[in-house]
């Protein structure tokens, strides 16, 4: 259904060092996903064009849901196969970095039948039934498609080195980031339906996405990292 979305992407070079400097302190590994899935919910419960979804039917309208939903692509092996999983993240705007990567974690190790137990009974439907059901949910059911599909979307190839250049996904909004330089930089890209947004507005949304990850999600690092030391100093 997302070939059908008029899609833009846009891209700006962001100085995440002092992000970077203060993941790398803390005792706890926390993914980048996790730092800019949270930085982007954070910036979704405050801005409502991001939790808007354009529909077709029965007439042409925008739906607003009340809280972001993210919805994070994860691979994972299947029967000796790659599947590519959409790990929902509802409400991240509210869990701290700590609660965020726990349920990650749990995305990433649990039985696929568990973990996406949705996802695997619904391709292991048959064709033309999983195309009715798809048809559907993404036309006519609002609040489902988004429970299903969330307000946005982060894929990411970073860890391997690789910058997606165009992400795709049937959702508003689809974030995604390149690996660091020397200089703790990297591109970050949001790829949006024109027929919700326009350039200027996610211009201004990337420039506040940036500001966040450089203030907010670096000082949530900082007392995250204040609160295990304490911890450990008491223990």
């Amino acid at each position: 259904m997302h070939r059908t979305m008029p899609t833009v992407s846009q891209v700006k070079t962001f100085d995440l060092q002092g992000l970077a400097d203060a993941r790398s302190k803390c005792p706890i590994r926390i993914s980048w996903s996790i730092a800019v899935l949270r930085a982007y919910a954070l910036l979704s419960a405050e801005t409502a064009s991001l939790r808007q979804t354009y529909m077709e039917w029965p007439w042409p309208h925008l739906y607003e849901h009340p809280h972001p939903i993210g919805n994070l692509a994860i691979s994972r092996v299947v029967d000796g196969e790659q599947w590519l999983f959409f790990a929902p993240m509802d409400e991240a705007h509210t869990m701290p970095l700590l609660q965020l990567q726990g349920l990650l974690e749990r995305y990433q190790t649990a039985p696929v039948e568990t973990a996406f137990k949705n996802q695997v009974r619904f391709a292991n439907y048959p064709d033309m039934l999983r195309r009715v059901m798809w048809w559907l949910r993404f036309h006519f059911t609002p609040k489902k498609r988004v429970k299903r599909l969330g307000t946005f979307a982060l894929t990411t190839l970073a860890g391997q080195g690789v910058t997606i250049v165009d992400p795709k996904a049937p959702v508003t909004t689809t974030l995604t980031y390149g690996p660091l330089d020397e200089q703790g930089r990297c591109n970050v890209t949001i790829a949006y339906d024109h027929r919700v947004m326009d350039g200027k507005e996610v211009a201004d949304i990337l420039c506040a996405l940036e500001r966040k990850l450089q203030t907010q999600i670096v000082t949530e690092f900082e007392m995250l990292t204040r609160q295990i030391e304490s911890r450990n100093r008491a223990a």
